[in-house]
């Protein structure tokens, strides 16, 4: 175990590299295979589009008949769904309509309403163009090609495409299952009514509205209570039942934390404490080779850690690649001092967005109990350990509030 807080480097590092257990597979119906994640790669059995295609209303024509000043004798409609494949002759043209079949000798359409009918023929108001406004077959996708890798993490667009190859059925990983506690005598479920220093468990919300948006099977196992003995029964049988463990609150080294302590006992911790504010208590171990992550017990804390370092933890647990949020690159419009050999990251609000640049400012109230500061906020900016102090006009990574959460 570190004795001294890990940098985020070093955190990212070791969970990166934290040897996993083999995945169960499944087959599962695509329209349910929105968050899973493949278990093999995905090659196309057909071409997309299945053929020749018109990409508008309008008429084609063969480009062997293009002239000035031409009029083409309507032959026949063809409309999307139908299956004749038919041969134009010379001067001929047809009437078709969006995602119809081309004709066989036919690579020219043009848009209806640059066309207008007269006594069995088409007319065009300019010259037509050649091979225009139609589909090639398989300009979409090609037959036999490497549509998704295993690993992929499916989302809308693949759905889309899956069905779009007549894909029903794909194979993913079984989903992981999560377990997570809550710590603390104080907590209670929401109520107007507290006494002494009891506090609504809010924690209790997030990490399960975190998770369960991110498509994870997770399971809310209660409040653990301040006793070591309870503490101990509690995480023993969790590990039993689930692939991983998380636990919000009793991570410090106060009397009555004693979460840290029981998983020294009955597991091993490999890393407690990291040098990012907030969030500096986490710690990550292991109970029966299950692994649990112990978040301390304020409430922004919990978001960021959940954020930037569990989430990404969960989806390689889960069969993916470690995926970092997304970042752009911002300007601040203020000035902080900052201790050195500590990361942070400091709630901002959009103040400038134009074409050229985004410029912040910082939040108000950077309390790690400020739950509003997550709600109002329009994302952080990571500063780095190295930088003691900042100016207007730094530029540092920005994480947008709809992506982290």
């Amino acid at each position: 175990m570190n004795l001294k807080p890990l940098k985020k480097n070093k955190v990212v590092s070791f969970l990166k590299s934290y040897n996993t257990k083999r995945l169960s597979e499944e087959k599962i119906q695509v329209i349910n295979a929105n968050n899973r994640i493949l278990s093999k790669n995905i090659y196309s059995k057909i071409n997309t589009p299945p053929f020749n295609n018109s990409a508008v209303d309008g008429y084609v024509i063969r480009n062997l008949d293009i002239k000035n000043e031409q009029k083409y004798k309507l032959v026949r409609k063809i409309k999307a769904g139908g299956k004749d494949r038919i041969i134009l002759k010379k001067n001929q043209a047809a009437r078709i309509f969006t995602g119809a079949v081309m004709p066989i000798n036919s690579c020219t359409v043009v848009m209806q309403e640059n066309a207008f009918e007269e006594n069995g023929f088409v007319k065009f108001i300019k010259k037509p163009k050649k091979n225009v406004n139609w589909r090639l077959a398989g300009e979409d996708v090609r037959k036999n090609k490497l549509l998704l890798k295993k690993g992929t993490l499916i989302k809308a667009e693949n759905l889309s495409l899956l069905a779009s190859v007549g894909l029903n059925y794909v194979h993913v990983y079984k989903k992981i299952s999560i377990g997570f506690f809550t710590s603390g005598n104080e907590l209670k479920n929401p109520t107007t009514k507290l006494i002494g220093s009891q506090i609504n468990n809010s924690n209790r919300f997030a990490i399960y509205s975190l998770l369960k948006k991110s498509g994870f099977s997770v399971v809310d196992l209660g409040v653990l209570k301040d006793s070591k003995q309870k503490i101990n029964h509690s995480l023993s049988e969790a590990s039993k039942k689930f692939d991983i463990l998380i636990t919000a609150g009793g991570a410090s080294v106060g009397e009555e934390d004693h979460i840290i302590k029981v998983i020294k006992e009955i597991g091993k911790i490999n890393f407690w404490k990291i040098a990012i504010k907030p969030g500096r208590p986490l710690a990550f171990g292991e109970i029966k080779k299950k692994p649990i992550f112990c978040l301390p017990g304020n409430p922004v804390s919990v978001f960021l850690l959940i954020a930037m370092i569990v989430k990404p933890f969960l989806f390689k647990l889960s069969g993916t690649e470690w995926k970092d949020p997304k970042h752009i690159p911002v300007k601040i419009n203020f000035s902080m001092k900052k201790k050195t050999q500590r990361m942070e990251w400091l709630r901002v609000n959009i103040e400038t967005k134009n074409s050229k640049e985004l410029i912040v400012k910082r939040y108000s109230k950077q309390g790690s109990g400020i739950i509003s500061s997550i709600v109002f906020s329009d994302g952080i900016i990571e500063i780095p350990e190295n930088k003691s102090f900042l100016k207007p006009g730094d530029i540092f990574k920005f994480y947008s509030s709809d992506i982290l959460y």
